[in-house]
């Protein structure tokens, strides 16, 4: 265990957000987790993956910790558990070489495997919760290691239990059910476009995730080359009457029937509808490759990247009657 005092976080959100933290908490092995207990005062520990889902707009006054960047992912009894604080797409490009299916879908985004399920994150018609078996944490109030099942972390579109702020939690480790038997899911049309455009017919787990990658290579800015979190805002749900009248109007208007006939729509439509695509602000703005993300373009700060979001949220609102939710967590 490594512990730094006021420590700059720059480097350590995909924003790069220039705030710090009083006390800066490294954890390189499981036996470092229990030795972070001395640590945890009154207003408990913020724990911090790769940042790449924060938006940081002040300085962050409790003990940060921080899972050391170190991949470690193995195979027991038909279940990968991999450290939580492994690369994800580390995770998933070993997995996929290896013959396991499961997570190819979910190639080339950002973060640690601790992370991943805090959001349930998904893309290209899969979500993390599809594979997930169990999610070990440890309570630094209690200083007990708990397994957590699929249904008790209470996945739903792009959150959990891991997303309640009073959870006195570290994730650790997470168990996976990958097998060389998984059903291939080209769900979605880009997919099956990227491969057949590559005259891949019978593609294989690695297959689709190098055509994950290059999809998402093409429509988003890369964090290393222009500072970002993503997906800025979830895709709402609108109901039928409301998507009717939305579809008489915008012949163009991207949508996905769900049950219960609602509709999903897309934010990055809604936004670049708006004229939101390319428009900056100060030193952020938002992607002109991309709607859906919001970019530093130099030394911006977090009050100025919400400022932005701000304004992105009442104009849609005002056209759309759509009131559009932040996805990354706010640190305000």
């Amino acid at each position: 265990m490594k512990v730094k005092e006021n420590f700059n976080l720059k480097q350590h959100n995909t924003l790069a957000i220039n705030c710090h933290c009083d006390e800066f908490i490294l954890l390189e092995n499981m036996h470092d987790i229990e030795k972070v207990l001395p640590h945890v005062g009154k207003q408990g520990l913020f724990v911090l993956g790769s940042g790449s889902n924060l938006v940081l707009t002040k300085n962050i006054e409790k003990p940060v910790v921080h899972l050391a960047n170190r991949f470690h992912a193995r195979v027991v009894d038909g279940l990968t558990i991999a450290w939580a604080g492994s690369n994800w797409d580390d995770l998933v490009m070993w997995s996929v070489k290896k013959g396991l299916g499961g997570l190819e879908n979910l190639a080339a985004i950002p973060g640690t495997v601790g992370g991943a399920p805090e959001q349930n994150i998904g893309a290209y018609g899969a979500e993390i919760k599809d594979t997930v078996v169990w999610v070990e944490v440890f309570n630094y109030r209690t200083g007990v290691f708990q397994r957590l099942s699929n249904s008790e972390c209470r996945f739903m579109y792009r959150t959990s239990i891991f997303k309640e702020s009073d959870n006195p939690w570290i994730i650790t480790r997470i168990a996976f059910e990958l097998t060389p038997h998984a059903k291939i899911n080209l769900a979605y049309d880009g997919l099956k476009l990227e491969l057949e455009k590559n005259d891949i017919l019978d593609p294989t787990y690695l297959d689709v995730a190098e055509a994950v990658t290059k999809i998402r290579q093409k429509k988003l800015p890369d964090y290393k080359e222009l500072p970002n979190v993503g997906s800025f805002y979830n895709n709402p749900i609108i109901d039928e009457k409301h998507h009717k009248r939305l579809a008489r109007k915008y012949q163009d208007i991207v949508s996905y029937p769900l049950e219960n006939n609602h509709f999903r729509i897309s934010a990055a439509w809604l936004l670049e509808t708006c004229g939101f695509k390319g428009h900056r602000m100060h030193e952020c703005g938002f992607s002109d490759k991309h709607a859906l993300v919001l970019v530093n373009y130099g030394n911006a700060t977090g009050k100025e990247v919400i400022s932005l979001s701000k304004e992105a949220i009442r104009a849609v609102n005002q056209k759309f009657k759509i009131k559009l939710k932040v996805e990354p967590q706010i640190i305000a």
